[in-house]
């Protein structure tokens, strides 16, 4: 089987041009845009460490202001409970949400193919229709993240605590740096098999939940199938995808620059920015699914209606 990534593409791109310009339909925009909002609500996110760190001495200074600084923040709260049970408070509040957010995205993510595949613009109806997926899917996100979490935790914890004991004797030993180098090395790979799930589950397992109305580890399991008779081919994919993404982001850089940097603001603008980039959201979310319909024509979905879970492909999949 020759598997093809650009004819994809344009498939995905002619299916776009069809449903939003074809014709043109500003209410249409309004509408399939707040659910493709809703479904990108953790999408983007970073930061910087502007400070660093050049020898010994500089780890050695950063371990110990850290210690500082939480000695006086555990002081501070110990002499006012108020304001530590207000931290707290703030906590619960801030995972609540995060957790509410998590809970909406993953069912709007099913909203907003509902819409693409069957071009139409729709809220209501199918975050009803859609919720037993939407909640199965925001059950293994959540799961999935804190596995995650804990992971990163667990390798930075152990190279902090390292640090530690090395800043304490002021000086940096071969094996100290081994150590630094390897829980970097860890958390580089660790960082790129969490990035290719996170793209597979978006391209290919939410699909084929919806096209055959399973739960996610059914889906799991009939994506896994494919994945491993095919490991190359979707991983290229995703390669595939994030060369998309860094061409993506440098013509927006490249825009906002033309613009005064006014449409970096009006992009950066929260449901403004994922109306403006409409096209730019659908195709990327008929991409995954035209790639699929070319290991199986089962896989389609444009404009096929969900279907029972019996009726999934049941035929094992095999190199050609």
């Amino acid at each position: 089987m020759q598997i093809q990534y650009l004819k994809p593409l344009s498939e995905s791109w002619q299916h776009t041009k069809r449903m939003l310009f074809q014709p043109f339909d500003l209410g249409k925009w309004l509408v399939i845009g707040f659910t493709a909002w809703l479904a990108g609500l953790f999408r983007g996110g970073g930061g910087e460490v502007n400070r660093s760190v050049k020898g010994p001495a500089d780890v050695h200074l950063a371990v110990d202001e850290a210690a500082r600084g939480v000695s006086r923040a555990v002081h501070r709260l110990l002499e006012s409970p108020f304001t530590g049970t207000l931290i707290v408070l703030a906590v619960v509040a801030l995972i609540l949400i995060v957790l509410a957010l998590l809970w909406v995205s993953s069912r709007a993510k099913f909203m907003f193919l509902d819409n693409v595949a069957n071009d139409r613009a729709a809220v209501v109806e199918p975050w009803k229709r859609l919720r037993r997926l939407g909640d199965s899917l925001f059950l293994w996100r959540l799961c999935f993240g804190l596995a995650s979490l804990v992971l990163v935790l667990l390798i930075v914890g152990g190279t902090v605590a390292s640090l530690v004991l090395v800043a304490a004797g002021k000086s940096l030993d071969p094996g100290s740096l081994l150590v630094v180098v390897l829980a970097a090395m860890i958390i580089l790979a660790l960082s790129v098999v969490i990035l290719f799930v996170v793209i597979w589950v978006e391209n290919f397992v939410v699909p084929i939940m919806y096209r055959f109305n399973l739960g996610v580890l059914a889906a799991w399991s009939q994506f896994w199938r494919w994945l491993r008779v095919y490991p190359a081919a979707f991983i290229v994919y995703g390669l595939f995808v994030i060369l998309l993404a860094i061409c993506f982001g440098l013509t927006v850089v490249l825009f906002g620059l033309m613009t005064c940097c006014i449409g970096l603001i009006l992009i950066a603008l929260p449901y403004v920015g994922t109306v403006l980039l409409l096209p730019v959201w659908v195709t990327y979310r008929s991409l995954g699914p035209r790639f699929l319909e070319q290991l199986s024509p089962e896989f389609g979905i444009f404009p096929a209606p969900l279907i029972e879970a019996d009726a999934a492909v049941e035929e094992a999949p095999t190199e050609e």
